[in-house]
């Protein structure tokens, strides 16, 4: 599998199954975030897989996701499993407890790379909208420690009906706050209501997206675009089907993206190889490396399909994030949607 222009080897780790904030657009189940018992990754099971991820496939790099992955418990334990393994961390957070666990970040600061802060908007009003009441302050207070300290940090943004007008005072903020970067992404769908009320259309993508590269040749931080953008080039368009990430969640499941797991409606998990609980990293990522093949062939001959009958793909076919999400069953209730569309679309014979 090609290696990369996608960086270092890295794998993402969800550390808890629940979060502290409730919303409305997150991808991850519903049930699993605030009606199943919180379930932790074990600290052991972590040495264990970062040992043999480094050792086995090169692996630098470990990124906790979650869930809010600072209400581990053992958040320390875990940051400093990372370090004694010789590793890099970061992590994406809300900064609800960023206070909390701000003593474990100095005390293993060498190994801690940036902290990711998700945004939803460049205001108190807007981002609290979304968050709670109260959330835009802790941000900005979480911004100035990192700031001060001298630890990079990211704002991750969600690209919405409601974030596009703010995309150029999202960026002064970041820029203002000192932020070494600005990721947006366009938001996963997870319902066709959800799609219909808060997802852009392809013309007002496109807007978007030129929008950011824009603000990205203006402004002196890293600005881009993580997730979601349209892409026909059969090439890895990805780091977890380039072969240099791949995604353990919150009960050991290796699977091949942090975006496809535990995804909100879904009906399958073809994306997950193998429980590392009882299953070696090596051995599972050997068949996890087979599914991201089998991926990118499939990806391949749609697009080439759709060349040689000279039809241009549809936002989900031509969006490499939301081709893997159908590819995989994460939105059944497109497949509906796209099935009821072609039978109203067949000719009526008299």
């Amino acid at each position: 599998m090609p290696e990369a222009s996608f960086g270092e080897r890295r794998v993402s780790v969800e550390l808890t199954n629940i979060c502290n904030l409730h919303c409305s657009y997150c991808v991850r189940d519903e049930d699993a975030l605030y009606h199943s018992p919180a379930n932790f990754f074990p600290v052991e099971l972590l040495r264990r897989v970062a040992r043999e991820a480094r050792d086995e496939i090169g692996v630098t790099h470990i990124l906790f996701t979650g869930g809010e992955p600072t209400l581990h418990p053992q958040f320390k334990d875990l940051i400093a499993t990372i370090a004694d393994q010789e590793l890099t961390t970061s992590f994406v957070t809300n900064g609800w407890h960023f206070d909390r666990v701000w003593p474990a970040l100095q005390a293993h600061r060498a190994s801690i790379t940036h902290v990711s802060f998700s945004v939803d908007g460049a205001t108190r009003e807007t981002h609290d909208r979304w968050r709670g009441e109260g959330s835009f302050v802790r941000l900005v207070r979480a911004f100035t420690r990192c700031r001060a300290a001298g630890l990079p940090f990211v704002i991750k943004v969600g690209v919405r009906r409601d974030t596009v007008p703010q995309l150029e005072q999202i960026a002064i903020f970041a820029a203002r706050m000192g932020a070494s970067a600005l990721s947006f992404s366009h938001i996963l769908p997870t319902s066709g209501e959800f799609d219909d009320e808060l997802a852009l259309g392809a013309e007002d993508r496109r807007a978007a997206e030129q929008e950011i590269a824009l603000l990205a040749r203006i402004f002196k931080m890293r600005i881009n675009i993580d997730v979601g953008y349209y892409n026909l080039d059969p090439a890895p368009p990805c780091s977890p089907l380039a072969g240099a990430s791949c995604n353990i969640d919150y009960s050991g499941h290796l699977s091949l993206c942090c975006n496809l797991s535990g995804f909100r409606g879904a009906v399958g998990e073809a994306d997950v190889v193998a429980d590392l609980k009882t299953e070696s990293f090596g051995s599972a990522y050997a068949r996890l490396h087979r599914v991201a093949e089998k991926q990118l062939q499939r990806r391949a001959e749609a697009l080439a399909d759709h060349e040689a009958r000279g039809v241009k793909p549809d936002l989900y076919m031509g969006s490499p994030c939301l081709f893997c999400l159908q590819s995989f069953g994460k939105i059944p209730w497109h497949d509906s949607q796209a099935a009821a569309s072609e039978r109203r679309a067949l000719p009526i014979v008299k």
